[in-house]
């Protein structure tokens, strides 16, 4: 009885009705309709997902969220360009996607609409991304990767890929017995 009051689905995600959702107090959906969730998807306490769809992002953006997906307290996913997240993919408390960063190189950078650069991110399943870090546009995790709590995160990385650090670099890579050498 207390778990069901704990869980307040916002107005926005009820038109979803995705099998098994769990929606935490104080989540945030911006642009809910580039929202597509897989089955028994958790959004945590106060995380906010922002699927673009906005006039400085040229109207593209989503995020996809596969089955089980765990979006831990305070995450923050910024899909001004495509986020797509595979099954079993934990996100840690505080940990971010950013799929948008400002363009030094911009001539508008002083202004009220600077250059933005956007990037895809695409995350594959059994990912667990450690508290506190940062996933950066462009940024491709094969399954099974896992990233250190406040790691920052650019570029693409195979299958049982671990990373740590700011930057990150990889510390270790899982072998499986059914690759072949």
């Amino acid at each position: 009885m207390v778990e069901a009051l704990l869980e307040v689905l916002p107005v926005q995600l009820a038109k979803f009705s995705a099998k098994g959702l769990r929606c935490e107090r104080f989540v945030k959906v911006k642009t809910p309709s580039r929202l597509k969730l897989g089955r028994g998807v958790v959004l945590q306490r106060s995380s906010t997902l922002h699927c673009g769809g906005k006039s400085w992002s040229g109207y593209q953006g989503g995020i996809e969220l596969g089955d089980y997906v765990v979006v831990g307290p305070l995450c923050i996913l910024y899909g001004a360009t495509t986020i797509r997240v595979g099954d079993y993919t934990h996100f840690g408390p505080g940990s971010m996607v950013m799929t948008q960063a400002g363009n030094a190189n911009s001539n508008t950078r002083r202004s009220t609409t600077p250059g933005h650069v956007v990037e895809p991110v695409t995350i594959g399943s059994g990912v667990w991304i450690g508290a506190g870090a940062i996933i950066l546009g462009g940024t491709v995790l094969g399954d099974d990767c896992i990233v250190g709590p406040n790691s920052v995160v650019s570029g693409e990385y195979g299958r049982g890929t671990s990373l740590i650090g700011n930057p990150a670099r990889v510390a270790h890579v899982r072998t499986y017995e059914n690759d072949s050498q």
